[in-house]
């Protein structure tokens, strides 16, 4: 990452740099209590102890692209988060988002709850030390998963293929559902190309149900979102496995960032519609049954160069059947794990009678030319798709002084770039294994495959 001269950049939007380095003082007007008139001074002092990552477990981030920080978040500030929650709950106030997997809580008496166990904590000060300073977390998505109920149903399960977060939802109203929702539209079904770029007739102020858009940016040369890290804090006890624990693709940061970066040099788009992510899978049209495409880099099963194959007793889908693709994140309450938005992950299933509890928050590494840096519309905590407003409509920038989505394509071809304290980790590491990543991968290109690329393989070993 490029230095930056600070004396030049001391505010971005509405945020200082002292703000995003220290984190936010306890009357911060664009806490959700503040913004709600509840609460002139929600945030109480921080408290818990001082968190410190090391070396070793720094070694362990950058080869497995996650880390768990063990006592986080003291036990007072979680069981207040999940009592905001039951009685959300109790009153009847949840969105069921869809059975089984998760609802948001988003009242503001939740949402900070849920802030104060980033913020209130010395996680938020632990996370500035590794990352760099970021805008203050204003919001987060409570991803819930309610166990086993009587008919047997276990929910929770998103498979085990996993995926990167700013990814595009299938919206039912633009994925074609059958051969001739392909005609009705124009297009030919027998044409892998038509099918790569399935989306082209729309643009990039068109947005999914979940509010993801199909397109970041007027130019169409984006189509995924992004952050800096992904962290979760678990506010349920998530030790005995199969109670629905986040499940990570260990290693698979250092194929993902090589992936982008292939799509990078042959032209784009990055994301869906570049080399090796067609919008509909061609494959499935040809089948009569049209899928969602995914990007190549996720089509294979964990190679020897991420540990092999999973398996571990107690870790079992939704069927029964053992997971063997994601690794679990096991936590204890109060504890917490920090990713790369590049590590695929996946919401797993929840045998056990209990409701798994989960804050999971996206932070972005604070951009001192971004004018809208700290906006509350942009919800600071919770986006995936960082440069876009907070319902997800398009905003205006400056491409000479700032763009947002070239930056995206940078960070997306180089994920560690965004880490200040990961730096020397890096280098290390790097050097070491004498090359940039620990196996290096090439992505042949697939004459079935209309502008794709098959699974990557190893060109070193």
């Amino acid at each position: 990452m490029t230095e930056i001269d600070r004396s030049k950049s001391e505010v971005a939007g509405n945020v200082s740099w002292e703000l995003a380095t220290n984190g936010p003082p306890s009357n911060y007007e664009y806490f959700p209590e503040v913004r709600a008139g509840i609460n002139a001074n929600p945030f109480q002092t921080r408290i818990g102890p001082k968190l410190k990552v090391t070396d070793e477990q720094k070694s362990r981030l950058y080869h497995d692209g996650f880390l768990v920080i063990k006592h986080a978040v003291p036990l007072e500030l979680t069981r207040d988060a999940r009592e905001r929650v039951k009685h959300l709950r109790a009153s009847g106030g949840t969105h069921d988002f869809q059975r089984g997997f998760q609802f948001f809580a988003t009242t503001p008496e939740c949402q900070q709850g849920f802030v104060n166990m980033f913020e209130g904590s010395r996680l938020g000060e632990c996370l500035r030390e590794l990352i760099g300073p970021f805008s203050p977390i204003i919001a987060c998505d409570a991803h819930n998963t309610p166990g086993a109920d009587d008919s047997g149903y276990v929910g929770g399960d998103q498979g085990e293929m996993g995926h990167i977060d700013g990814m595009m939802a299938p919206p039912p109203q633009y994925y074609p559902k059958n051969i001739d929702d392909i005609l009705a539209l124009g297009k030919d079904p027998k044409d892998p190309k038509a099918m790569h770029c399935y989306m082209s007739h729309l643009d990039h102020t068109v947005q999914n149900p979940m509010g993801t858009p199909f397109y970041m940016d007027p130019e169409r040369t984006l189509t995924i979102g992004d952050f800096t890290a992904f962290v979760g804090i678990a506010f349920s006890d998530q030790t005995e496995l199969g109670c629905g624990q986040t499940g990570v693709r260990r290693g698979f940061h250092h194929d993902t960032e090589q992936f982008f970066r292939m799509q990078r040099d042959a032209g784009g788009p990055i994301g869906y519609e570049g080399p090796g992510w067609p919008r509909v899978d061609p494959a499935s049209v040809a089948r009569g049954t049209p899928q969602m495409g995914m990007p190549s880099a996720l089509l294979q099963p964990p190679q020897p160069r991420h540990g092999g194959y999973i398996n571990i007793d107690g870790w079992r889908n939704s069927r029964g059947n053992p997971y063997s693709w994601l690794t679990p994140v096991v936590l204890e309450e109060g504890d917490a794990f920090v990713a790369l938005h590049g590590l695929p992950h996946a919401g797993t299933a929840n045998h056990s009678r209990h409701t798994r509890y989960t804050a999971f928050y996206r932070v972005r590494r604070f951009r001192p030319k971004n004018p809208y840096e700290g906006d509350p519309r942009w919800m600071h905590g919770t986006r995936d798709h960082n440069d876009r407003l907070g319902d997800a409509s398009a905003a205006t920038f400056d491409y000479e002084s700032y763009n947002p989505y070239q930056m995206t394509i940078d960070h997306l071809c180089d994920m560690w770039s965004e880490w200040d304290g990961m730096k020397d980790t890096v280098k290390h590491a790097r050097e070491k294994q004498v090359g940039r990543y620990p196996v290096t991968l090439e992505f042949p290109v697939s004459s079935k495959y209309s502008l794709g690329r098959l699974p990557p393989v190893e060109v070193n070993r």
